[in-house]
Order: C-alpha cells, then sequence, then structure tokens
C-alpha cells in the first residue's frame, strides 16, 4: 500500500527559470539595490569629488578674488575715521494720582485762603516719551546744541559744534567721496544759480514764532547732528535711550551730557508754557493791586492826619469813603496775592522730571574694528568667489549642452 504524499499548500518562493517573479524588486534603505542599477551613495561621492575638483581647478581665481576683498577691507580699515559712541539713558515722569505740591495745597490752602474748589488746577496728563524724538530733532533744539562750546581732545582745541564741523573737522577719503556723491547734484543745481552769497549768521536762540532761515551749510551741520544724536523710545517701559556719535572721545560725551541738559529744558518749556504765562499774568496783576492798595492806604492816612477830630458829618463821609476804597484794594491785593501763590505751585506741579538712569561716560575704544573688517571682508571674499566658480562652470556645462 502505497502512503500519500503529504499536499504542500506551500509554493517556492524562487521563480522556476524563464518566469517572473509577482514580487516587487526588494528595496534598500537609500533605494534599489545596485544590481538593479542605481547607486545614489556613489552618485552622491562623485558629485562631491567633482566640486572638490571643480574648487581646486579655480583655486588660483579663489586666491584672486579673495585676495581682492581683503585688500579692500584693509583699505576700509586704513582710512576710515575714527568714531566714537556713548549712551544714556533716562526715564520720563510718570503721571501719578496727586502730586507733592497739590497734597501741600490740600493740606496748608485753607491757610492760604485757597478754597477746595482752586486745587484743580493745573494741567493734566504729561508729555508722552514718543515725542521726545521729535524735540531732539527739532531745528530750535539743533541750532541750540549748535551754539555749544565743547572741548575737542584729540584736535586739543574748544570750539562749537558748528565751528567744529564748519572749520575743524576734515572727513576722511571715503567721507570725501560719499560728500561729494550726495552733493553733486546740489553743484549741478548750483551752477544754473546766480552767485549770491548766502552769508547769514547762525542765530544764537530761536523764537518758535518767528521764522527761522539758516543757509545750506548750517542745514548741513543739522542734518549731520540729526546723524550723530538720537534717542530712541522702549515702548513698552518708556524708557529713553541717547546715544551720541562724534570722532572725539570727550566730544562725544560732554555733547551727550549738553544734549540732556537741553533736552530737560525743552520739555520743561513746553510743559510749563501755560503755567509760566499763567504766573506772569498774575504777577502783573499783583504788582498793579500793590500800587493802587498803597494809594489808598496813602489817602487814608493822610486824611486822618489832617481832620483829627472829625467833627463834621462831611468829613466823617470822606473818611468812610477812603475806608471802603482801602478795603476793597486790600482785599483785591490779599486775593491776587494768593492767587500768585498757587500759580507757584502749579508751575513747580507742572514742572517735568526726568531722570537720568545711567549718565554718558567717556567711551574708551572707537566703534570701528580692523580686526573685524579683515574678516568680514575675507569671508565676503570666499563666497562671492565660489559662488563665481560655480556659476561659471555651470555655464560651460549648459554650452556644451546646447551645441550638442
Amino acid at each position: 500500500m502505497s502512503k500519500d504524499k503529504p499536499h504542500n499548500d506551500h509554493h517556492d518562493p524562487k521563480p522556476q527559470k524563464g518566469q517572473q517573479s509577482h514580487n516587487p524588486s526588494p528595496q534598500g534603505y537609500y533605494g534599489q539595490p545596485p544590481e538593479y542599477g542605481y547607486q545614489p551613495i556613489e552618485e552622491d561621492e562623485i558629485d562631491l569629488i567633482e566640486l572638490a575638483q571643480t574648487f581646486w581647478d579655480a583655486r588660483m581665481k579663489i586666491i584672486k578674488i579673495t585676495g581682492a576683498f581683503l585688500v579692500l577691507g584693509l583699505f576700509i580699515a586704513l582710512f576710515s575715521p575714527k568714531e566714537y559712541s556713548t549712551s544714556a539713558t533716562m526715564m520720563p515722569e510718570m503721571q501719578s494720582a496727586q502730586s507733592g505740591a497739590s497734597g501741600l495745597l490740600q493740606q496748608y490752602g485753607g491757610m492760604l485762603g485757597i478754597s477746595g474748589s482752586q486745587l484743580s488746577g493745573g494741567q493734566e496728563g504729561t508729555i508722552p516719551p514718543q515725542l521726545y524724538p521729535n524735540i531732539v530733532q527739532s531745528l530750535p533744539y539743533q541750532v541750540e546744541l549748535m551754539n555749544t562750546e565743547v572741548h575737542f581732545s584729540r584736535y586739543d582745541t574748544t570750539a562749537t559744534v558748528y565751528d567744529f564741523f564748519t572749520n575743524i573737522h576734515s572727513p576722511s577719503i571715503l567721507g570725501y567721496v560719499k560728500q561729494f556723491t550726495i552733493g553733486l547734484p546740489g553743484q549741478i543745481i548750483g551752477l544754473f544759480k546766480s552767485e549770491e552769497q548766502d552769508i547769514n549768521p547762525l542765530p544764537k536762540k530761536v523764537d518758535r514764532d518767528s521764522v527761522l532761515r539758516l543757509n545750506r551749510e548750517q542745514m548741513e551741520t543739522v542734518k549731520t547732528l540729526r546723524e550723530r544724536l538720537s534717542i530712541s523710545v522702549d515702548q513698552e517701559t518708556g524708557i529713553l535711550t541717547l546715544t551720541s556719535e562724534f570722532p572725539d572721545p570727550q566730544a562725544a560725551a560732554e555733547i551727550g551730557r549738553v544734549a540732556i541738559t537741553l533736552l530737560k529744558e525743552q520739555v520743561k518749556e513746553y510743559r510749563t508754557q501755560k503755567a509760566r504765562q499763567n504766573l506772569q499774568f498774575v504777577q502783573e496783576q499783583v504788582e498793579e493791586a500793590r500800587k493802587r492798595f498803597e494809594e489808598a492806604q496813602q489817602r487814608l492816612a493822610e486824611f486822618r492826619d489832617s481832620n483829627l477830630n472829625l467833627a463834621t458829618a462831611k468829613a466823617q463821609s470822606r473818611e468812610q469813603e477812603l475806608q471802603s476804597q482801602y478795603d476793597l484794594t486790600f482785599n483785591l491785593y490779599n486775593s491776587l496775592s494768593q492767587r500768585q501763590e498757587q500759580a507757584k505751585l502749579d508751575l513747580q506741579e507742572e514742572t517735568p522730571v526726568l531722570s537720568v538712569l545711567q549718565p554718558v561716560s567717556v567711551p574708551l575704544n572707537d566703534n570701528t574694528s580692523g580686526l573685524l573688517i579683515l574678516i568680514v571682508s575675507g569671508m565676503l571674499g570666499g563666497i562671492v568667489s565660489l559662488g563665481w566658480v560655480l556659476i561659471e562652470n555651470w555655464w560651460k556645462h549648459e554650452q556644451v549642452r546646447l551645441e550638442s
């Protein structure tokens, strides 16, 4: 009895000769194995080798381009002017619910005869910190700054800022090129204008209600100062940062200090303008009331000296009339005197406070670094040279492909 062979349901995974396998081609981690004709790793290695070979073949060109950038960087490092900068931080006044002057009025107002309804005098709010840069950039501020005398240690001289930039300071070669490039349109236009000499002395003080006229040279100095002196505002904290940059370390610090002082004066003038006008008006009224009071007092005294007995009714009536005039002028003088004291307190209350958190200091090092300029120029030259070689090599391959 023959034994039945067990039925095998499994198929031979290896395909017979001449048959195609239904299984997909085996895939490796990097794609199909080399027997299927795909060798990405070898092609990447060939590309890197070819790229390195391309750079090696063009090594002289890379060296020349990088060297040219290094020479340019050395030229800039040697001939660029030295600039020194310093900065200071300030904190403007924050409006409080009740200032010290208001508290003083509340406490002693009754003794001075000032009623509670008068205690609300004074302007509300403060100058926003966002307006401080506008004050620094304004022409009245710039003119006062140009008239400031500053000691320039590198030049061993003391001169105004305007005289320094017009007569003493000489820019570098790059500065001359920049000035010539910027001023060339104005020079061309000036050839077609009349040769009138606009000689106007720099004003010492600027009246904001008048027309301000500056000549071209003065406006150029204003532009220079606006570039060298700036103020920025931290929108979150309101802290002000004033930066002063000049070709002299001592001058940079001194101009920064003067700029802070002028800023305080300008802000005080803007803020207290109404209070000062009110105080001036009250002082004039007090002076007139004092004169009338003294005249009434003098008339009453003279009448009493000449009429000691006051026997007649006419004399008594005259005395009452003079007494009434005396009382009226005294009350007016007393009321205006109280108002004058209140106006002084209002002026003190309106006077802003600009606290200096970090004062200016004399900078020790200039802003430019020769080594940093050389490093940057060398890196830039290397990038440009490698890019030039790649573009040139690609263009050659494109030309060959188009010709074939």
